[in-house]
Protein backbone atom coordinates (compact mmCIF):
# COMPACT_ATOMS: atom_id res chain seq x y z
CA UNK A 1 0.00 0.00 0.00
CA UNK A 2 2.81 2.26 0.94
CA UNK A 3 4.74 1.79 -2.37
CA UNK A 4 1.39 2.36 -3.90
CA UNK A 5 0.75 5.76 -2.11
CA UNK A 6 4.38 6.61 -2.75
CA UNK A 7 4.83 5.44 -6.39
CA UNK A 8 1.56 7.81 -7.30
CA UNK A 9 2.92 10.78 -5.33
CA UNK A 10 5.81 10.94 -7.60
CA UNK A 11 3.82 10.79 -10.85
CA UNK A 12 1.83 13.45 -9.60
CA UNK A 13 4.56 15.52 -8.51
CA UNK A 14 5.52 15.01 -11.90
CA UNK A 15 2.11 15.83 -13.24
CA UNK A 16 2.35 19.19 -11.34
CA UNK A 17 5.86 19.66 -12.20
CA UNK A 18 5.39 19.54 -16.35
CA UNK A 19 2.50 21.57 -15.82
CA UNK A 20 4.08 24.18 -13.96
CA UNK A 21 6.69 24.48 -16.52
CA UNK A 22 4.59 24.51 -19.83
CA UNK A 23 2.07 27.44 -18.15
CA UNK A 24 3.30 29.65 -21.01
CA UNK A 25 2.25 27.21 -23.26
CA UNK A 26 -1.23 26.34 -21.76
CA UNK A 27 -2.82 29.55 -21.13
CA UNK A 28 -6.24 29.28 -20.26
CA UNK A 29 -6.66 25.24 -19.60
CA UNK A 30 -3.24 25.15 -16.88
CA UNK A 31 -5.94 26.11 -14.27
CA UNK A 32 -8.32 23.39 -15.52
CA UNK A 33 -5.79 20.84 -15.79
CA UNK A 34 -4.23 21.78 -12.39
CA UNK A 35 -7.67 21.46 -10.84
CA UNK A 36 -8.18 17.93 -12.64
CA UNK A 37 -4.43 16.57 -11.48
CA UNK A 38 -5.31 17.77 -7.51
CA UNK A 39 -8.79 16.48 -7.75
CA UNK A 40 -7.96 13.09 -9.04
CA UNK A 41 -4.78 12.98 -6.49
CA UNK A 42 -7.61 13.74 -3.87
CA UNK A 43 -9.46 11.00 -4.37
CA UNK A 44 -7.22 8.53 -4.42
CA UNK A 45 -5.56 9.39 -0.50
CA UNK A 46 -9.29 9.60 0.67
CA UNK A 47 -9.87 6.40 -0.96
CA UNK A 48 -6.64 4.99 0.03
CA UNK A 49 -7.07 5.77 3.71
CA UNK A 50 -10.48 4.74 4.27
CA UNK A 51 -9.57 1.33 2.66
CA UNK A 52 -6.58 1.09 4.65
CA UNK A 53 -8.03 2.35 8.04
CA UNK A 54 -12.09 2.07 7.96
CA UNK A 55 -13.09 -0.51 5.56
CA UNK A 56 -13.15 -3.51 6.89
CA UNK A 57 -12.08 -2.66 11.01
CA UNK A 58 -14.93 -3.45 12.91
CA UNK A 59 -15.11 -7.29 12.73
CA UNK A 60 -17.84 -9.50 11.41
CA UNK A 61 -18.19 -12.11 13.74
CA UNK A 62 -21.46 -14.19 12.62
CA UNK A 63 -20.57 -17.71 14.07
CA UNK A 64 -20.67 -16.62 17.73
CA UNK A 65 -23.80 -18.58 19.79
CA UNK A 66 -25.19 -16.34 22.79
CA UNK A 67 -26.83 -18.36 25.75
CA UNK A 68 -29.71 -16.76 27.56
CA UNK A 69 -28.90 -15.09 30.60
CA UNK A 70 -30.98 -13.43 33.21
CA UNK A 71 -29.00 -12.06 35.14
CA UNK A 72 -25.01 -11.42 34.93
CA UNK A 73 -22.71 -13.00 37.88
CA UNK A 74 -21.55 -10.78 40.36
CA UNK A 75 -18.17 -11.82 40.02
CA UNK A 76 -17.96 -10.26 36.52
CA UNK A 77 -15.58 -7.72 35.53
CA UNK A 78 -16.31 -5.04 32.88
CA UNK A 79 -13.25 -4.21 30.56
CA UNK A 80 -15.05 -2.27 27.95
CA UNK A 81 -17.09 1.39 27.69
CA UNK A 82 -18.58 2.51 24.55
CA UNK A 83 -17.19 5.86 23.91
CA UNK A 84 -18.87 8.67 21.73
CA UNK A 85 -18.75 9.93 18.72
CA UNK A 86 -21.86 10.96 17.01
CA UNK A 87 -22.47 7.09 15.94
CA UNK A 88 -19.29 6.70 14.07
CA UNK A 89 -17.65 4.72 16.85
CA UNK A 90 -19.94 1.67 15.80
CA UNK A 91 -18.24 1.31 12.39
CA UNK A 92 -15.07 0.83 14.31
CA UNK A 93 -16.16 -1.12 17.90
CA UNK A 94 -17.97 -4.56 18.61
CA UNK A 95 -21.94 -3.79 19.52
CA UNK A 96 -20.95 -6.25 22.63
CA UNK A 97 -20.08 -5.38 25.86
CA UNK A 98 -16.84 -7.52 27.57
CA UNK A 99 -16.74 -9.35 30.99
CA UNK A 100 -13.85 -11.53 31.90
CA UNK A 101 -13.24 -13.69 35.56
CA UNK A 102 -11.31 -16.50 36.37
CA UNK A 103 -11.24 -18.66 34.07
CA UNK A 104 -13.77 -17.11 30.65
CA UNK A 105 -14.32 -14.02 28.60
CA UNK A 106 -17.68 -12.53 28.02
CA UNK A 107 -19.35 -11.00 25.33
CA UNK A 108 -22.70 -9.89 26.29
CA UNK A 109 -24.56 -7.93 23.36
CA UNK A 110 -27.45 -5.86 23.62
CA UNK A 111 -30.36 -8.43 25.00
CA UNK A 112 -28.04 -9.62 27.86
CA UNK A 113 -27.20 -12.64 26.04
CA UNK A 114 -23.56 -13.85 26.45
CA UNK A 115 -21.32 -15.90 24.36
CA UNK A 116 -18.64 -17.60 26.89
CA UNK A 117 -14.84 -18.11 26.19
CA UNK A 118 -12.01 -19.47 28.12
CA UNK A 119 -9.11 -17.35 28.37
CA UNK A 120 -6.58 -20.00 27.54
CA UNK A 121 -8.73 -19.64 23.95
CA UNK A 122 -7.57 -16.12 23.59
CA UNK A 123 -4.49 -15.99 20.56
CA UNK A 124 -3.82 -12.41 20.62
CA UNK A 125 -4.56 -9.04 22.38
CA UNK A 126 -3.05 -6.08 21.06
CA UNK A 127 -3.86 -1.93 20.56
CA UNK A 128 -5.03 -0.89 17.33
CA UNK A 129 -4.49 2.20 15.44
CA UNK A 130 -7.48 4.23 16.49
CA UNK A 131 -8.13 6.46 19.62
CA UNK A 132 -11.88 7.91 20.12
CA UNK A 133 -11.83 10.54 23.45
CA UNK A 134 -8.73 9.58 24.11
CA UNK A 135 -9.01 5.74 24.36
CA UNK A 136 -7.16 3.49 22.59
CA UNK A 137 -9.18 0.87 20.91
CA UNK A 138 -7.76 -2.76 21.89
CA UNK A 139 -8.79 -6.22 20.24
CA UNK A 140 -8.96 -9.25 21.43
CA UNK A 141 -8.52 -12.61 19.11
CA UNK A 142 -10.02 -15.77 20.11
CA UNK A 143 -9.72 -19.13 18.56
CA UNK A 144 -13.04 -21.47 18.78
CA UNK A 145 -12.55 -24.75 19.85
CA UNK A 146 -13.59 -27.25 17.77
CA UNK A 147 -13.12 -25.11 14.84
CA UNK A 148 -10.46 -23.41 13.21
CA UNK A 149 -12.20 -19.68 13.06
CA UNK A 150 -10.79 -17.00 14.81
CA UNK A 151 -13.46 -14.28 16.07
CA UNK A 152 -12.14 -10.91 16.98
CA UNK A 153 -13.69 -8.55 19.25
CA UNK A 154 -12.63 -4.79 18.93
CA UNK A 155 -13.20 -2.36 22.00
CA UNK A 156 -12.37 0.79 24.03
CA UNK A 157 -10.67 -0.08 27.53
CA UNK A 158 -12.91 0.97 30.67
CA UNK A 159 -9.46 1.81 32.23
CA UNK A 160 -9.17 4.23 35.06
CA UNK A 161 -7.99 5.56 38.11
CA UNK A 162 -10.77 3.96 40.36
CA UNK A 163 -11.33 1.24 37.58
CA UNK A 164 -8.09 -1.40 37.16
CA UNK A 165 -10.38 -4.03 35.28
CA UNK A 166 -8.58 -4.23 32.13
CA UNK A 167 -5.31 -3.71 33.28
CA UNK A 168 -6.40 -7.23 35.46
CA UNK A 169 -7.40 -8.76 32.63
CA UNK A 170 -4.36 -8.32 30.82
CA UNK A 171 -2.42 -9.84 33.18
CA UNK A 172 -3.81 -12.36 33.86
CA UNK A 173 -3.74 -13.04 30.07
CA UNK A 174 -0.40 -12.60 30.01
CA UNK A 175 0.04 -15.04 32.75
CA UNK A 176 -1.90 -17.80 31.20
CA UNK A 177 -0.64 -16.85 28.09
CA UNK A 178 2.30 -14.57 27.48
CA UNK A 179 2.57 -14.95 23.48
CA UNK A 180 -0.91 -13.63 23.37
CA UNK A 181 0.37 -10.20 24.16
CA UNK A 182 1.21 -8.38 21.26
CA UNK A 183 1.22 -4.67 22.63
CA UNK A 184 2.92 -4.01 25.55
CA UNK A 185 0.80 -1.66 28.32
CA UNK A 186 1.45 1.25 29.27
CA UNK A 187 -0.11 4.16 31.02
CA UNK A 188 0.93 6.54 28.53
CA UNK A 189 0.04 4.76 25.60
CA UNK A 190 -2.92 2.78 26.69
Amino acid sequence: MLKIILIISLIYTALILTLTLNIDKLGGPYIFLLLVVNFAFSLFLIRAFYKKYIAGFKPKNNEITYVNSEDLNIKLRKISTRPFLFGFENKFISEDDFYFDDENFYAVNKEFKKAIFKLTDIVEISKTSLQINNRRLWQVKINQQGTCKEIVFKFAHNYTIWNKNFYLFYEKVKLINPTAIKSKWSLWTM
